[in-house]
């Protein structure tokens, strides 16, 4: 698995979002500027965070993105996953048809583990925990 850029810029996105004042609202390109991300491509980013509930969004003048719960339910699995889709490490962890030797095959137990720890890890680490640990840095 490889984190791609959109990842990388939505984790770095909502840090500095959660590092300002709770329900603090961003226009898309000022965050864009304070982030150094594109601000195209930032849009796209926000849009996939809004559509997991991960941020709110609201239109017009005053509009923009903000923070949609609670810092310390956002985990870094939840943000991948609202910009990535499911993450794999095997495409045989998830459908069974891919490969005929799932059921014996001990690469596919290891692949599974490889998957679970990693999974746990990512949900781990909250956007509470990122941040604090981005402040005492």
């Amino acid at each position: 698995m490889k984190v791609t850029r959109a990842s990388d810029y939505a984790i770095r996105a909502l840090i500095h979002m959660a590092q300002k004042p709770i329900g603090t609202t961003f226009m898309r390109s000022e965050l864009a500027g304070e982030c150094e991300i594109p601000d195209s491509f930032l849009g796209k980013i926000l849009q996939n965070l809004a559509k997991s509930d991960i941020l709110s969004s609201e239109r017009g003048k005053k509009g923009g993105f903000k923070i949609a719960t609670e810092l310390e339910s956002i985990t870094v699995y939840d943000i991948i996953s609202a910009i990535e889709g499911d993450i794999a490490l095997n495409k045989c962890i998830f459908d069974e048809e891919f490969c005929s030797l799932v059921h014996s095959c001990t690469a596919h137990v290891m692949w599974g583990d490889i998957q679970d720890n990693l999974v746990t890890m990512l949900k781990s680490y909250t956007l509470a925990k990122l941040t604090a640990k981005y402040r005492a840095d």
